[in-house]
């Protein structure tokens, strides 16, 4: 499993808040730690950390029954049990 380092920074950061929070939160938090990240590699980031069972954010569900990420400023997204341990175990190598 390949992580970059800014998705070590964004589970670090949800960790941090204990708490579900907003990607606009994220984001401020991330910019004023110096790390700024467009908007769309953003939101393919979170959608491949989602992938992998790190995060979890709201889904929208469309009329046919799918149901895909929603990743806009207003989205909420937490670290699940998953990513802590993730995080837990990369931070003491």
């Amino acid at each position: 499993m390949v992580i970059k380092y800014t998705w070590l920074k964004i589970l670090d950061l949800l960790k941090k808040r204990g708490s579900r929070t907003t990607v606009a939160d994220l984001r401020r938090d991330l910019d004023s730690r110096g790390f700024h990240i467009d908007e769309k590699e953003l939101a393919e980031d979170l959608a491949k950390i989602r992938d992998l069972g790190l995060i979890e954010c709201d889904l929208l569900v469309t009329a046919d029954g799918n149901a895909t990420v929603a990743v806009d400023d207003y989205s909420t997204i937490g670290i699940t049990a998953a990513g802590l341990r993730k995080l837990s175990a990369i931070v003491k190598i």
